[in-house]
């Protein structure tokens, strides 16, 4: 298949939530909820967030006004299936609910992989047949990925299953419009191995493997954490997951990549073992958040960290009794990140830059990029 084109934002400073109109489900699924408010009033509201969070650790530094990203951008989306007496729905969960919400259509989502959608609901159908099914649906360089799990049907009300589960029947799939299917963990089809496009390096996608939401903010954010290093010769990229990060800096440092996720770690070597002309990359597997770095190990220009939301507690610690000279922290949930900030702080680290940006277009939920330097 050919290459998926970039999506392009033509609106100055960045595109605003959608009118409500433009979303038949606003204030039913669990997905947008911010579609409602001024494009201005927005904004704010989400740096303000942010200063917030900041403040309650006793941190008040500047905070820049919110990066501002496309609507119908984000790249992934997981769907659920549930089969009930009216049939199989396949969509999104309610906010705040179990239920799940029908999804026919979703503007949030990239033109290629809203496109995609009736092929991926037909799937769903047919996987939840009998029960509930999840599908991780993903927006590759070369085309979407759809990985499928099933949940083995629940036992009669009161009553307990005998004797061992029924087995499953194959999951037959037709999907011209998608590169790979695979269903519990196994390939049903495989047009082509996806991948995504770092810095030029192709990697393979491991089946739902972390990627940023969407191609714009990832862009976006390669391009403030790039500055933030700056002139560093040595970095280490801490959960790294595909290389999102560390592919690009290894164009001017030799990067110690330190993920615990094997298949992406895995992933990320096989594109960077095809690559000429970068500085090097070092892959770790390691459980960061059991066993962080120690400061002699953190013997480098630069440190990168993007966690998962529970933040990296474990890892700033270490980082705030080590020498590096610079830190770049991203992360999903400004709550945990204030925490680690006021740790570093701590530490004796200065906070430089604090970028809000708005990954998650339509939400309450805020990317965030701070950068900090040592004084020692």
């Amino acid at each position: 298949m050919s290459a998926v084109p970039e999506a392009v934002d033509t609106a100055p400073g960045g595109a605003v939530p959608a009118a409500v109109g433009s979303c038949p489900l606003f204030g039913r699924c669990g997905g947008c909820s911010a579609l409602d408010r001024p494009a201005d009033d927005y904004a704010e509201a989400k740096r303000a967030a942010v200063v917030a969070v900041l403040a309650a650790r006793g941190i008040t530094v500047p905070v820049e006004p919110l990066r501002r990203l496309p609507f119908a951008s984000r790249r992934r989306a997981t769907f659920t299936a549930v089969a009930d007496k009216a049939g199989v729905r396949v969509g999104y969960q309610a906010a705040r609910s179990h239920e799940v919400v029908d999804v026919a259509a979703c503007p949030a989502l990239d033109p290629a992989l809203a496109a995609a959608l009736p092929e991926i609901r037909a799937i769903g159908k047919a996987a939840a047949e009998a029960g509930k099914a999840r599908l991780t649906a993903t927006l590759c360089s070369n085309g979407i990925d759809l990985a499928v799990t099933r949940e083995a049907p629940k036992p009669p009300k009161g009553g307990k299953r005998r004797g061992k589960a029924p087995r499953r029947r194959p999951l037959m799939v037709d999907a011209p419009g998608i590169l790979r299917v695979t269903v519990d963990g196994e390939i049903a089809i495989m047009r082509e191995v996806p991948a995504v496009v770092f810095d030029g390096v192709s990697v393979p996608f491991p089946p739902a493997a972390f990627l940023q939401a969407s191609r714009a903010s990832e862009t976006l954010m390669v391009d403030l954490v790039t500055a933030a290093v700056g002139d560093a010769a040595t970095v280490a990229d801490l959960f790294c997951g595909l290389g999102t990060f560390a592919v690009p800096l290894t164009r001017t440092a030799k990067v110690t990549a330190v993920e615990i996720d094997g298949p992406a770690l895995d992933a990320l070597e096989a594109g960077m073992a095809h690559t000429s002309g970068r500085r090097g990359l070092t892959a770790i597997r390691r459980n960061l958040m059991q066993h962080p770095l120690s400061p002699k190990e953190l013997n480098v220009d630069a440190v990168v960290f993007d966690p998962p939301r529970a933040g990296a507690e474990a890892v700033a610690t270490s980082l705030a009794r080590s020498s590096v000279p610079r830190i770049v922290a991203v992360s999903c949930e400004p709550r945990t990140l204030a925490r680690d900030l006021a740790i570093l702080v701590e530490g004796g680290y200065t906070i430089t830059q604090v970028v809000p940006v708005d990954q998650f277009v339509g939400t309450d939920h805020i990317e965030v990029v701070a950068t900090l330097e040592g004084t020692r």
